[in-house]
């Protein structure tokens, strides 16, 4: 559901509520003092708060339908209430679209709007923490679209309910503004029980959740910028005061906490997915049990790296390598020593390599093929000689063998600079050139060339 909270997430946590307990204690001397009318301050404070909100709501459902969390779905309705009430204010706001705001209100429509707000969130956030408390197991797949519509559309119906009698029932909700003034606020119920209310889902917050994960943790910093909005607010008396400023823009700043997780998050386990998918690509590469590149590897790979040595114009050669008498290692020491053998055989040509663009993959059973880009003919020899030298310092024993220890055959083909080759031809002039070798009498290196008796045997150093 969240990522763990950590020491450094904790400690930068905490910075942040120190920084608005700073500035809330800064500003409460001199919250009433009386400032400019920004007209444009407004609208882009709301948008601000609408925008953040409602992409958190959005962010939270969405993980919802995927984790099947109640407590996400629950929170995500209290984000989409606060999105939907800030909009509303907005339009009613006094002096924005129209002196006397739209859709008929009256002069307490936006502060009580305000208070709606205020009030609400705090309150939709309490009840999300008890669905926490109480429904742990994940919504059933059957009811998940149905939570998931439920858990938006009732906060959101709740919030045109409230905001419908903010602005038709003015007339007769208690009085809490004189012309801009805020006076009234700071003695009725109203405001005091919007700060118990918040202070209280805080409270309870940080008891029931200890707030161990990120998502908690900057949900409790959230409610603590909001419960500075919400004092300084009734501190500042009128509108357009210091104070007044200081609590939009603490607003803002409360709107924005958990949305900067989320994406925080979102960030971060995009991250983890691609290392995981790098990870499961290069295991999927990989040959289980010698560690080298397998078949598939080598099949995607191999005509990719031809096709750039043609269009270059450079060589390119692959050695084909097979283990002499494998199966009889096998049948007289054993699979286990067999796949021991394998191991020990892959590993020294994977040692031989030296250049990056070099690779060696296991081709099937006993055999393996090496492709050198870039590698002319002289040397893919000498590196086919490299290699059969590096698997007989292994000096494996197989007293069944002439030479005592495992051996290994080597053909080697060699792409031409100025003509191209299809990639399944090279392959099959390696492979032929093993053939011969094998049929020499094994543990040699034999290389094609293009001559009219189309082999040219090479007798390698003997083990």
């Amino acid at each position: 559901m969240s990522l763990p909270a950590s020491r450094h997430h904790r400690l930068a946590a905490y910075a942040v509520a120190g920084l608005i307990l700073s500035v809330v204690l800064a500003v409460l001397p001199v919250a009433n003092v009386r400032e400019q009318n920004v007209t444009a301050f407004l609208p882009l404070f709301a948008m601000a708060v609408f925008v953040t909100e409602g992409l958190t709501a959005y962010l939270l459902w969405t993980q919802f339908m995927i984790t099947r969390g109640p407590f996400l779905a629950a929170l995500s309705g209290a984000y989409a209430y606060t999105s939907v009430t800030v909009a509303i204010q907005l339009m009613v706001f006094p002096g924005v679209f129209s002196p006397q705001g739209l859709l008929g209100a009256g002069p307490q429509s936006a502060l009580w709007i305000w208070a709606f707000w205020h009030g609400g969130s705090p309150l939709l956030i309490l009840a999300a923490l008890f669905v926490r408390r109480r429904f742990k197991a994940p919504v059933p797949h059957a009811k998940t679209r149905l939570v998931g519509l439920l858990s938006l559309g009732v906060p959101v119906c709740l919030s045109l309910l409230l905001c419908l009698i903010a602005i038709r029932g003015d007339a007769w909700l208690p009085q809490l503004v004189d012309a801009r003034s805020y006076q009234r606020l700071q003695n009725s119920p109203s405001g005091v029980n919007i700060a118990i209310f918040t202070a209280c889902t805080l409270l309870y917050l940080v008891y029931s959740t200890r707030l161990q994960t990120l998502l908690e943790l900057w949900l409790g910093v959230a409610l603590f910028a909001g419960l500075g909005d919400v004092l300084v607010t009734v501190v500042a008396n009128s509108r357009y005061s210091i104070g007044w400023y200081v609590a939009r823009l603490e607003s803002v700043l409360a709107s924005s906490m958990v949305l900067g997780v989320l994406i925080w998050e979102i960030s971060h386990l995009y991250r983890e997915l691609h290392a995981a998918n790098a990870r499961l690509s290069e295991f999927a590469s990989r040959d289980g049990l010698t560690g080298i590149f397998n078949r598939r590897y080598f099949d995607e790979r191999y005509p990719m790296a031809l096709g750039h040595s043609q269009t270059g114009q450079r060589a390119l050669s692959i050695l084909m390598v097979d283990i002499d008498h494998f199966k009889r290692f096998n049948d007289t020491l054993g699979h286990l020593r067999g796949d021991e053998c394998l191991i020990a055989v892959a590993g020294a040509l994977q040692g031989s390599l030296r250049r990056s663009g070099d690779f060696v993959a296991r081709f099937g059973g006993e055999e393996f093929v090496i492709v050198l880009p870039d590698c002319d003919h002289e040397m893919a020899t000498r590196l086919a000689e490299n290699v059969h030298a590096a698997v007989a310092r292994l000096a494996v024993a197989a007293p069944f063998t002439e030479a005592g220890c495992v051996s290994v055959s080597v053909g080697v083909a060699t792409s031409q600079p100025n003509a191209a080759i299809p990639a399944a031809e090279l392959l099959a002039q390696a492979d032929a050139a093993l053939y011969r070798a094998k049929e020499a009498g094994r543990n040699r290196v034999t290389a094609w060339q293009a001559s009219p008796l189309g082999l040219a045997s090479i007798q390698a150093r003997s083990v």
